[in-house]
């Protein structure tokens, strides 16, 4: 028993040394970043959950309305709106992100959106200017989030992994907890001076992330190649079934063997179609006599559960690759949301709760492997993080508004009970099965995911190398830096070009070059190279 005890313990401790491992390396202002993320995103999802708390109804052309309905419809509109400013032009969105007048300018509206929204509540009682408010806090938080993913081009999944955690994690405490809290027991006027507070925070953090020599700045300076995406599924072409095709081809020069609907269309039918169903059940409980504490509830127990999961099937699975996380979406997404929806007609008597707990941990678990395919992604094909999070995330957003739509006229035209819940569930339950089960393929879920262009031999080869390297990083201890600079070794990088990509200097590179040696027990380049390329000689 003692030895059991010992055993556990010590594994313990290494799971502990690993998850300080993830956070080591971190890029230099990496975490200010991070910081003003979480600030500026809970500030503006503030603007929407508070809206939805305190509004009820009010006249329209001489009807009672229910605002929270509009509430949620602005909000949607203004994500949608906000992510779609961020890819119309990828090359003045840059030059916008490192310019200090504009981010003061922007800082600026984001206090008067603020004081705007407190003030229609308590002195000006104009409810629809607080919808016009919440879609320009939305606006303004999907663009802010779309800037700051640039970063996830300097870091490596592991680190990019844990950061999708803290940002989910600490934004869910912010916005479901404290605020929760506030909302039952405080004046107003607290939770204006907080939420004021936030903002104010994502400001001084984004002043330190933008210091000379930090990753955010860094980021936009990189060089990054187009996103081109074929019109086929990903199948072979006649060339390379032929054993012919150029390595230092283009993917877009190789003449696809069929055509089908264009990869945006595709992308849609799988993304926007889980979207809309959490537009639609995100809508539906406006109908349910829900108190603060099941509504509290069912966040931060579905985000404990989304994250721990989300946690669990990566960690353990082969290198974080496209595939895999299409595999993770399959297995775990289409199950809780199909649970989710089924539930509603069976939980009546406990508020709902179990239903919204596993709505809520679907939709957080959702957008965590939507973010970490797009970094995956981005990484993967050269492209610019920034294009790809937009494209994915305005993608999710449509179809979220889609559903938030239909979800408010069910809302206004249905009686929400137990006959119209296992409807709704039945519906889900087909939509979403025609939807993933008829793209359930490791090839076609690497162009549908992430816009990935045509692999050729060489980046087949490329992305082999790179696993090995992952793999070498996980058995040997490397720490997240490390990792990074093995792959650019493999790669036959020096040390000067080493540092350039990692906006470190040369000694550090050297210093990361000497450890990843002795952890190895490698003596030479020549040594690392054949490890990389046949790990299991050292075994």
């Amino acid at each position: 028993m003692r030895g059991v005890g010992l055993r556990n313990v010590d594994e313990a401790g290494k799971t502990t040394a690993r998850a300080l491992r993830t956070f080591e390396g971190a890029p230099k202002g990496y975490w200010w970043i991070v910081g003003a993320l979480v600030a500026l995103a809970s500030a503006a999802m503030l603007l929407h959950e508070s809206g939805s708390w305190m509004l009820d109804l009010a006249p329209l052309w001489g009807a009672s309305v229910n605002i929270r309905a509009f509430s949620c419809d602005a909000h949607s509109l203004g994500l949608v709106f906000g992510y779609a400013v961020t890819q119309i032009n990828g090359r003045k969105f840059a030059r916008l992100v490192g310019d200090g007048l504009f981010w003061l300018i922007f800082f600026i509206a984001q206090v008067g959106n603020v004081l705007l929204f407190y003030g229609c509540l308590t002195v000006l009682d104009a409810p629809f200017a607080i919808v016009a408010v919440q879609f320009v806090g939305a606006a303004s938080g999907a663009w802010f989030f779309v800037a700051a993913s640039q970063v996830a081009c300097m870091v490596g999944p592991a680190l990019f992994m844990g950061t999708i955690v803290a940002v989910v994690a600490l934004t869910t405490l912010i916005v479901q907890g404290l605020f929760s809290m506030l909302e039952a027991t405080s004046p107003l006027l607290v939770s204006e001076l907080l939420h004021l507070g936030l903002v104010v925070a994502a400001g001084l953090c984004l002043v330190k992330a933008m210091a000379p020599g930090s990753c955010f700045p860094e980021s936009y300076r990189r060089s990054f190649a187009p996103i081109r995406t074929r019109e086929d599924g990903g199948g072979e072409t006649t060339e390379e079934k032929r054993g012919s095709a150029s390595s230092d081809r283009r993917p877009d020069d190789l003449a696809p063997s069929r055509r089908r609907a264009p990869l945006c269309v595709r992308l849609f039918v799988i993304v926007g179609s889980y979207g809309i169903v959490f537009g639609f059940l995100h809508v539906i409980p406006l109908a349910l006599p829900l108190g603060v504490v099941a509504r509290v509830a069912s966040f931060l127990v579905g985000a404990v559960v989304a994250l721990a999961l989300f946690i669990v099937t990566l960690r353990r699975g082969r290198p974080v690759d496209v595939s895999l996380i299409w595999n993770r979406f399959y297995r775990f997404v289409f199950p809780v949301v199909c649970v989710a929806a089924l539930l509603g007609p069976l939980t009546n008597s406990s508020e709902f709760l179990p239903a919204l707990i596993m709505q809520a941990c679907a939709l957080y678990y959702f957008d965590a492997l939507l973010a970490m395919a797009c970094s995956v992604i981005g990484q993967a094909i050269n492209a610019a993080p920034s294009q790809v999070f937009g494209r994915a995330f305005l993608i999710r957003s449509i179809g979220f508004l889609l559903g938030n739509l239909v979800g408010s006229t069910v809302y206004e035209r249905v009686v929400l009970d137990a006959a119209a819940f296992s409807v709704i569930g039945t519906a889900v339950f087909v939509l979403l099965v025609l939807v993933t089960f008829n793209m359930n393929s490791e090839k076609y879920a690497k162009t549908v995911w992430g816009l990935l262009p045509h692999e050729d031999p060489r980046g087949r080869y490329e992305r082999t190398r790179d696993e090995r390297c992952a793999a070498l990083a996980d058995q040997f201890g490397l720490t997240e830096r490390e990792a990074e600079v093995l792959r650019l070794l493999a790669r036959n990088k020096r040390p000067r070009e080493i540092s350039d990509v990692l906006v470190v200097s040369v000694a550090t590179v050297r210093s990361h070059v000497h450890a990843i040696y002795t952890k190895t027990g490698v003596h030479s380049a020549a040594e690392l190279v054949k490890l990389v390329e046949c790990p299991q000689d050292k075994n």
